[in-house]
């Protein structure tokens, strides 16, 4: 008898007091042919907002194949921010560039990521993202640029040229 009401008091308080996962650290991440490395960097003592910065570590076929077809050879680091908006799930956004190697690196599109991510346990989550291109002062294609101001943003207004859903899956680096 003792067991059970012991029991049934554990699944109150797991009730009363769900678990919340918080924004931070560093993770390892795959999905739509890219491998990535990602940093979260609280920006609140709750972890319910975040700076966010991603590496693409290595790229499918489709994506590296859109940035040659735009003259880039190579891509940039991405960086954003998040927000959870449950105890479980976060949105955000990040952004970076497909760049021409040279001094200085010539910008040839622009790359702007949003997704919802959900934790599937306190080390691990799934993202799922679209990202939208845009094309730089530097396409090869002849497209207007769509950051016609200057200042690292596609303009107000402007659409993506193109758009593409993806999903993927990371898990955090562990302590020591």
């Amino acid at each position: 008898m003792l067991a059970a009401v012991l029991a049934a008091a554990g699944l109150s308080l797991a009730w009363m007091y769900p678990t919340y996962y918080k924004l931070g650290g560093g993770f390892i991440g795959s999905g739509g042919g890219i491998i990535w490395t990602a940093f979260q960097i609280p920006l609140d003592p709750a972890g319910r907002t975040a700076a966010i910065r991603v590496n693409p570590i290595t790229y499918g076929a489709d994506l590296a194949g859109l940035s040659a077809m735009f003259g880039a050879d190579s891509m940039t680091e991405f960086t954003g921010a998040a927000q959870m908006i449950s105890r479980d799930t976060a949105k955000g956004t990040f952004m970076g560039y497909g760049v021409k190697q040279g001094n200085p690196p010539q910008i040839c599109l622009i790359e702007v990521y949003t997704w919802t991510l959900k934790f599937t346990g306190p080390d691990s989550f799934v993202v799922n993202f679209t990202c939208d291109v845009y094309p730089g002062p530097a396409n090869i294609l002849g497209l207007p640029n769509a950051d016609a101001d200057g200042d690292g943003f596609p303009d107000p207004g402007v659409a993506p040229v193109s758009s593409f859903p993806g999903t993927g899956t990371a898990k955090r680096v562990p302590l020591p």
